[in-house]
């Protein structure tokens, strides 16, 4: 069995979660509506102290971006260890439908 060197697979898993992330926020943008499923996502994450505050003004400031689609993208596809950390514990669940999610690898 070949095993992978554990930096390697989380820089494998960081790039899968960014593929998916870039097609949440292509979804996004084009069905702004989906913001607010993200917004509560995040205000009941906060409020029921499943989510500290650096990450909740991090999660803020992203979705205060989103009449700038450049920045938005920008700012939620970041390349920084903070920001792929933020990704892992997304807010962003339920936007895309399996369906969408196994089609981002399908191809």
């Amino acid at each position: 069995m070949f095993a992978r060197p554990r930096k390697q697979r989380r820089s494998d898993v960081n790039e899968h979660i960014k593929k998916i992330h870039s097609a949440i926020a292509d979804k996004l943008l084009s069905h702004p509506e989906l913001f607010e499923q993200a917004e509560q996502t995040l205000e009941a994450r906060y409020q029921n102290k499943i989510m500290r505050y650096g990450s909740y003004l991090m999660w803020k400031g992203i979705i205060e971006a989103r009449d700038e689609p450049a920045v938005f993208k920008a700012l939620l596809l970041a390349d920084d260890e903070r920001t792929a950390n933020l990704r892992r514990e997304t807010i962003f669940t339920g936007i895309l439908s399996e369906e969408e999610r196994a089609a981002i690898f399908a191809g």
